[in-house]
């Protein structure tokens, strides 16, 4: 498919704003932060649940449409626990979970949502009735990629941008400390990670100085030791002719990656920093330069 189809074939079968989308849901959830839910302008309490209910409706949200049986959730969020007395933690934890979801569910009714098929295996249907940040920051990444690559780079920025401000919601389910959810947390992250680095790419050649360090900024508070949007504050510092903080910043980079990662500096900093401060750098740490300097 060309770049042009791509971006006609999303037009076509996403034509509603990402606002109208969250503000038509029956049953709105944020992921990221602190977990809340609400249904219709009702916040649902989610406190007195059970814990490992919550992480079972997290999983389905995290996994829309796709099937996992009874064994496969007992494994994840049971993984130290007798068999028998996993599935039925996992039993009681389901029935909680449909009726808060549902509280008006009769004794043999079946939740709208949470279907049940042969050999214990379970999909959660959303369809239209549910909107999450989590879907809703793939739907803005994915239009702001096909747009992208179609040269459309005014409405590129528009979706990428929106992406970039779920930096600032804080980590995907900010203190969970479930094993099962890093995967997610990194998908996520990875996603923030490339439209900040597309809009830097792009309001380097055409944005303001002020988008340029507001999206370097976001992007530190992502990745630490984030090269390019290092090289990006120290740049624009020195353009606006505050060396100073242009300094500040080269030599906490230079101090974080020698002394956190032990490596040596890129040869493009070491170049930068002797023309700043005037003196040369004694790089510390193994022989090799740092080529990867992301936060682990």
């Amino acid at each position: 498919m060309t770049a042009v189809h791509a971006v006609e074939d999303l037009i076509k079968n996403d034509v509603d704003h990402p606002r109208e989308l969250e503000r038509e849901a029956p049953y709105r959830a944020y992921l990221f932060g602190y977990l809340r839910m609400y249904r219709g302008d009702h916040r649902v309490t989610l406190e007195s649940s059970r814990k490992k209910g919550l992480h079972i409706l997290l999983w389905f949200l995290l996994n829309p449409g796709k099937p996992c049986s009874a064994d496969q959730f007992v494994d994840t969020l049971w993984p130290e626990t007798e068999p028998d007395k996993a599935i039925r933690g996992f039993d009681v934890n389901m029935h909680v979970l449909k009726r808060l979801l549902e509280p008006e569910l009769g004794p043999r009714e079946r939740s709208s949502f949470i279907q049940h098929h042969a050999n214990r295996v379970y999909t959660f249907e959303s369809a239209d009735l549910w909107w999450t940040d989590v879907a809703d920051l793939e739907l803005l990444f994915r239009r702001g990629h096909a747009y992208d690559i179609a040269g459309d780079v005014a409405r590129a920025l528009f979706y990428y941008r929106r992406v970039s401000g779920y930096v600032s919601q804080g980590p995907l389910l900010d203190g969970e400390s479930s094993s099962w959810l890093e995967r997610y947390r990194h998908k996520y992250a990875l996603m923030c990670s490339q439209a900040l680095t597309r809009l830097m790419q792009i309001d380097i050649d055409s944005g303001t100085d002020e988008e340029l360090l507001e999206t370097a900024y976001q992007m530190l508070r992502l990745e630490r030791y984030n090269q390019l949007a290092t090289k990006v504050i120290i740049e624009v510092s020195l353009r606006q002719g505050n060396r100073r903080r242009a300094a500040r910043r080269l030599e906490a980079f230079c101090e974080v990656v020698q002394r956190d990662l032990g490596m040596r500096l890129p040869k493009e900093f070491v170049e930068l920093r002797h023309q700043l401060l005037g003196t040369p750098i004694r790089c510390g740490g193994p022989s090799h330069q740092a080529t990867n300097l992301q936060a682990r």
